[in-house]
């Protein structure tokens, strides 16, 4: 990655309609594929406490990058369906992806990006989803 540091405030887009998530000091970046269709604000017992609007991608679709003094730091949680690592940027705290871990880490799997990371001007007008959590 370049030393460049980018503003809190940035994200690239690219001619093929890529858009790439930054972290607040910049030292993580994780590129789209594409704009996605929704994004999904899930209520679950740890997405709701993060704050995260999240936008689904098979997994060998999405690039992370990391500046070489930085790293993703993973936070795995166990579920019955399998278990995700919900991973933010060393330096900042802000969180980036999830993804599946064990059965669920292979490339034909999805993986969540939280669309948090892009400027607001970048999902302006793209429908969200309210996932109701437990008990809900």
């Amino acid at each position: 990655m370049a030393t460049e540091q980018p503003s809190h405030d940035s994200a690239s887009s690219g001619t093929d309609n890529t858009l790439t998530a930054i972290c607040h000091c910049g030292r993580v970046r994780v590129q789209l594929p594409s704009k996605p269709e929704y994004l999904k604000e899930c209520h679950c017992t740890v997405c709701y406490k993060y704050g995260a609007l999240w936008a689904y991608f098979q997994r060998n679709d999405v690039v992370v990058t990391t500046a070489s003094d930085t790293e993703l730091v993973k936070y795995i949680r166990a579920d019955a369906d399998g278990d995700l690592s919900f991973n933010r940027c060393g330096h900042c705290g802000c969180m980036m992806c999830w993804r599946g871990e064990g059965a669920y880490d292979g490339p034909e799997h999805k993986t969540g990006v939280n669309c948090r990371m892009l400027p607001e001007s970048a999902i302006e007008g793209i429908p969200i989803k309210v996932s109701k959590g437990p008990g809900n």
